[in-house]
């Protein structure tokens, strides 16, 4: 919406002027004749620009923070306060200033007459589709607070299963880096130290030793080279992500050929479950559920399978029918949802399904713990035992030849 800056006359002659905010100049001075009877000036107020310091780079509000907001929406409805008093309220409590601001600007809209969705689309454009979404089908059935209600759960979930994923995985990652960090000192370091030390020598340096000062002397000539190549591959990475042609591989060697394939499959079932469960709860109608789905799920590939899934049921066909047609849903997914809609329980089927999937992603990924500790703890103790023997092994022949 715009400020809009305004003088003019009531109705017994007084002299007001004031700001007032509308999307165009004809909606502000028909809000204005309610109370103006004469409008002498009306001209719209240039916003402040954000500076670069103060400016919301790339904002995307986080998943529970998404939860909280929902949650108090639905208490502070449940009480019976109006929409835009209650928008008013939860943004008095937030204290991320982007976030507060963009609620104030909702509240703004509300209160002159425009639907929550459209106030939340206006003024926050990172939101999830399945938030506007589901406060839009919540507006028109009349069921707001339960809309917020299975949001509240909705992202709450899937906020705790990331972190627990996060949390699982952050240790082996930071023992990963510390050993290749050490490793490339070590290297590049340490070993050239030995160097002169092993040139002065007049015997024949065992050959696990001059495989060491091998790669030791490429990395210290080459360590340019070895740069440039991981900063070429690392654009070429983001140049691919940011074609169709790219993301689309990506995202199906992820679903199909890649080490976690299984685990990125399972988030991508986790998250279609929970959103087409959410969305069909909320009462919108299949196809615009799964256009939303569609739209949220983080896998590209996985996505389109969505959306093409959605053009198959506007031609009449069952969702399990066209889910059973693409490689990329589960076999246990398509048959819950075939069961789902045969019973019509759809919405019940894709919660408890949507549980099953959350609950395999972390079997998983503690699976996958248990195997990469061992490793790592081999792997490293395989690197310290080379590394002492390339460097002793030289030093005992030559203590035994003295």
């Amino acid at each position: 919406m715009t400020t809009y800056r305004y003088k003019g006359q009531t109705k017994d002659g007084t002299a007001v002027s004031g700001v007032i905010r509308a999307y165009d100049e004809f909606e502000a001075a028909s809000r204005l004749r309610e109370t103006v009877a004469i409008i002498t000036r009306l001209e719209e107020v240039q916003e402040k620009k954000e500076s670069i310091f103060n400016r919301p780079i790339g904002l995307k509000i986080k998943e529970k923070d998404l939860a909280l907001i929902c949650s108090q929406f639905a208490i502070i409805l449940s009480a019976g306060m109006s929409i835009q008093h209650c928008v008013e309220m939860v943004a008095a409590q937030t204290r991320n200033r982007h976030i507060r601001q963009m609620l104030e600007k909702v509240a703004e809209e509300v209160g002159a007459g425009y639907s929550m969705a459209q106030s939340f689309e206006n003024n926050a454009p990172y939101l999830p589709k399945t938030f506007v979404e589901t406060v839009r089908a919540g507006e028109q059935s009349g069921t707001l607070e339960e809309c917020f209600q299975r949001l509240h759960r909705y992202y709450d979930k899937s906020a705790k299963t990331k972190a627990k994923v996060v949390s699982t995985l952050t240790y082996p990652a930071m023992v990963i880096v510390v050993a290749i960090v050490v490793f490339i000192i070590i290297i590049a370091v340490a070993v050239p130290a030995f160097n002169d030390v092993f040139a002065e020598m007049d015997t024949q340096l065992p050959g696990i030793t001059r495989v060491l000062l091998a790669i030791s002397d490429f990395f210290v000539g080459w360590w340019w080279l070895l740069l440039l190549i991981a900063a070429g591959l690392g654009i070429a990475y983001m140049v691919a992500r940011r074609s169709i042609r790219g993301r689309k591989a990506i995202a199906a060697w992820s679903l199909t050929k890649a080490p976690l394939h299984r685990l990125h499959s399972l988030n991508a079932a986790a998250q279609f479950a929970h959103s087409m469960a959410t969305m069909l709860t909320a009462g919108l109608p299949v196809p615009k559920a799964l256009d939303v789905t569609g739209n949220v799920i983080s896998n590209y590939t996985f996505a389109l399978a969505v959306q093409e899934v959605k053009q198959k049921v506007e031609r009449g066909r069952t969702i399990s029918e066209s889910m059973s047609q693409i490689e990329y849903f589960p076999k246990m997914l398509t048959e819950m949802v075939g069961v789902g809609e045969q019973s019509g329980s759809l919405e019940e089927t894709l919660d408890v399904i949507g549980e099953y999937f959350d609950n395999e992603v972390e079997v998983t990924t503690a699976r996958l713990l248990s195997v990469l500790e061992p490793i790592i703890t081999i792997a490293l103790a395989v690197i310290v035992v080379v590394l002492l023997l390339a460097v002793y092994l030289p030093l005992f022949t030559l203590y035994g030849g003295m």
